[in-house]
């Protein structure tokens, strides 16, 4: 038999753990493909510590029980907590450490994080999970509307992704020269997309 500390311990795990599920759906919307935006509860990852992306996020309304599951090529996008995402097309290239990304809309859809936006320039994240330690993670992301591809933004470690970004920016000369500056004092993403907004014709 358990002594009672034990039990109260294992009973308390449990209560804790119940009520981490519970609140792994929140207040939120998704955006139909109509434009229609619909109130309800959304999860879009299992509760921690052992995080996992759901490749179908869950969406019930408020009212009612049953809960739906959106891929995302359903929906137009979805949000909750002040955090929103859209959906859309993203096909990865590869070569020898060379990356490209391009908006294929024949391509399988994801869901991106809107971090800043203007009607020239967006600011995605890709959030995806580390394999061996369940540690959420993000691939940063420029795109400029009309484009048929997107930016990575930083490379690791490695920082800055100087010579994609000069080409894709290839129209600000501005900008060119400040990332190609030794003695830049841009270190951020955000830093970044305020230097493009401030300084390109976007």
């Amino acid at each position: 038999m358990f002594k009672r500390p034990v039990l109260l311990i294992i009973l308390l795990f449990c209560i804790n753990l119940l009520s981490a599920q519970k609140k792994s759906f929140h207040h939120g919307y998704i955006i139909e493909h109509s434009g229609d935006t619909i109130q309800g509860l959304i999860k879009d990852r299992s509760p921690e510590p052992f995080v996992a992306l759901y490749k179908k996020i869950r969406f019930k309304k408020e009212d009612r029980s049953r809960t739906r599951k959106y891929e995302p090529d359903d929906i137009k996008g979805y949000g909750y907590q002040d955090q929103h995402f859209i959906s859309m097309p993203l096909r990865e290239e590869s070569g020898f450490l060379k990356f490209r990304y391009y908006t294929d809309a024949s391509t399988p859809w994801v869901f991106l994080k809107v971090i800043e936006q203007s009607e020239g320039l967006f600011y995605f994240e890709q959030l995806f999970v580390h394999d061996d330690n369940d540690y959420l993670d993000f691939i940063p992301f420029f795109y400029r509307p009309g484009r048929s591809n997107l930016v990575r933004v930083t490379q690791g470690i490695f920082g800055f992704r100087k010579k994609r970004l000069a080409a894709y920016f290839s129209d600000c000369p501005t900008l060119v020269e400040e990332i190609t500056n030794t003695t830049s004092n841009i270190r951020t993403v955000a830093e970044l997309y305020t230097f493009c907004i401030t300084h390109c014709k976007l």
